[in-house]
């Protein structure tokens, strides 16, 4: 095929072709910006509309926290977890109350019967409640069980005694506080003695 266009007028139709491929492309990378620029206006809105949303919720369960008494909440709960933690303790530790009463029991003086028996502190001291007939069996409670030939106790605190005029045999009341001989922690709380002196 021959051309027969002045050579002048076939490079306007060439340039002219190439300026319409070059306006469609900077058409395109136009169109590109402008969705970019949305894109990116709409990313930074939802991003702030979510930021501020966060804010008001955690300032909403600040406000709740405090109505609902917060402090007094961790308080409860750290109470909880003190008793939890005595629990355990006493659990791993297996505490024998059974031998331990009966023990206790064979050295009563005549005249006294046992109330209870409380754990004060794992390590070795308890509470004890005793009735009496009178103040003088309610003294040898104390005497019996910290005689070191009974090997239960190296010290028992009278705490109180009461004496009613109540009609019964035991008239009287008694408290005490007895700590564990090493010797008897071994055998009652299960833990190992400790070496001490005179007890």
């Amino acid at each position: 095929m021959i051309n027969l266009l002045p050579p002048r007028y076939a490079m306007q139709i060439r340039y002219g072709r190439r300026n319409a491929n070059l306006r469609r492309w900077l058409l395109g990378m136009v169109v590109a910006m402008a969705g970019l620029v949305v894109i990116t206006a709409g990313g930074w809105l939802y991003l702030d509309s979510q930021a501020k949303s966060l804010e008001h919720d955690n300032i909403s369960g600040q406000l709740k926290l405090k109505a609902q008494n917060l402090s007094q909440v961790q308080k409860d709960a750290t109470e909880i977890s003190g008793d939890v933690k005595v629990i355990n303790q006493v659990l791993s530790r297996e505490i024998k109350f059974s031998a331990l009463m009966q023990d206790i029991g064979k050295v009563m003086p005549p005249g006294t019967i046992l109330g209870s028996l409380t754990l004060s502190k794992v390590d070795g001291a308890i509470d004890l409640s005793a009735n009496a007939k009178d103040y003088t069996s309610a003294a040898q409670i104390a005497v019996n069980l910290s005689d070191s030939k009974n090997n239960l106790f190296s010290s028992v605190d009278i705490v109180s005694v009461n004496c009613s005029g109540s009609s019964t045999a035991y008239k009287c009341s008694a408290n005490f506080k007895a700590l564990f001989r090493n010797t008897a922690k071994s055998r009652y709380l299960n833990a190992a003695a400790r070496p001490s002196s005179g007890q």
